[in-house]
């Protein structure tokens, strides 16, 4: 015979609905722990991006920053800071600037003997030699490689012209090469720059890649910068090109910037030298052009909104991006429609095709000044 069950024996277990409820609350409980991972792993992932960018930029700037500062003002000194153009979407339209800067600086000994090797020791002579005809002994360290100064030259070129997504970016590179007389070569030679509007890459390093933006700003004795670098040509403004010796080597057919200071000193003693520095430079890491979004329909010359692919890939208004060759600045973002300033940054406004990639990066900015006018620092 089959033992009776009590009623509350029968009742024991869970029921479907209860079932049901217990699945609901713990996939809602899942979703939530899998949202605040990920939240936490976006911001630790922009956290990340942030450090090694400015990382990136912190090596370039201070580089720069140590060769400006040194610069050299005497009989040899001399500072060519001019834009040149590229053509970069082969449209035969020269709609990418950057800058190049090429200057004399001071070198101390021990920034010499890490640029250049040692000058070659004489060779000993060997036992029984005649030592009449032995060869002299070699020159002491100090003769060999002494304080003196070095040209120092800084070159963006377009880091590849057939990739559509990398075509904006720019590859820096710098080189050093010591101040001799006679038949040196040097860079301010013209054969230093090709026929194509290229310079000789295989006489430079290559720093780093990625630079979206780089623009080196000059404050005269005139110049106001007080409440912001305002760039242009008027005696209150920071130059965006400089000519040391006056001598009209920026071309300004090719950019507008080109154009140096109506009030930059001339004296036939000496070159002329800024009293400081403004270095502002942006950057974008390769793993960030998957990330970004990209224009969805054509854009035309005299649209000022267009849509995305996504807008909160975009960064926030105020900030700057950059399609193709073209600077722009968002001034509001509604959804997956952003609203800009065209033609931003000396750069000029063109046609972009749909599915171009919106290229943006981290800013850094270094002011730095002249150590020959360390007092005139507060201008």
């Amino acid at each position: 015979m089959r033992p009776r069950l009590h009623p509350r024996a029968r009742r024991a277990g869970f029921s479907l609905i209860e079932l049901v409820l217990a699945t609901g609350l713990l996939a809602i409980l899942m979703v939530a722990v899998i949202s605040l991972i990920e939240g936490a792993l976006t911001i630790w992932e922009r956290s990340e991006t942030r450090r090694n960018l400015t990382e990136q930029a912190t090596a370039v700037v201070e580089l720069m920053a140590q060769d400006v500062q040194a610069l050299e003002s005497g009989v040899r000194g001399d500072l060519l800071v001019e834009w040149v153009t590229f053509d970069t979407d082969g449209d035969e339209l020269r709609e990418t600037a950057w800058p190049r800067l090429r200057f004399v600086r001071q070198a101390s000994r021990a920034e010499l003997i890490r640029l250049f090797p040692k000058a070659p020791q004489a060779a000993q002579p060997a036992a029984g030699d005649d030592d009449e005809a032995a060869a002299p002994p070699a020159p002491p360290r100090d003769e060999i490689i002494g304080p003196g100064l070095i040209e120092v030259c800084w070159v963006v070129v377009p880091i590849d012209r057939k990739n559509p997504d990398r075509r904006a970016e720019g590859l820096v590179y710098r080189g050093a090469r010591r101040l001799l007389g006679g038949s040196s070569e040097s860079y301010f030679d013209a054969g230093f720059v090709r026929s194509n509007g290229m310079p000789n890459v295989a006489e430079l390093d290559e720093v780093t890649g990625g630079l979206l933006w780089l623009q080196p700003l000059m404050a005269t004795q005139t110049s106001i910068v007080h409440d912001g670098w305002d760039a242009g040509i008027e005696p209150a403004q920071a130059a965006t090109a400089w000519d040391a010796w006056g001598e009209d080597r920026p071309d300004t057919t090719v950019h507008a910037w080109n154009q140096v200071s109506l009030i930059q000193p001339e004296s036939e003693e000496r070159g002329a030298l800024p009293r400081r520095f403004r270095i502002e430079l942006e950057f974008e890491r390769e793993a960030d052009l998957k990330r970004r979004a990209r224009t969805s329909s054509l854009i035309l010359v005299e649209d000022v909104a267009f849509s995305v692919s996504d807008g909160t890939r975009l960064p926030k208004p105020g900030g700057h991006i950059k399609i193709d060759g073209e600077w722009m600045q968002v001034t509001l973002i509604s959804g997956d429609r952003v609203t800009v300033r065209r033609g931003q940054r000396g750069t000029q406004i063109v046609a972009h095709a749909p599915n171009s990639l919106v290229h943006w990066g981290l800013a850094l900015v270094r002011e730095v000044p002249v150590s020959l006018y360390r007092e005139d620092w507060d201008l």
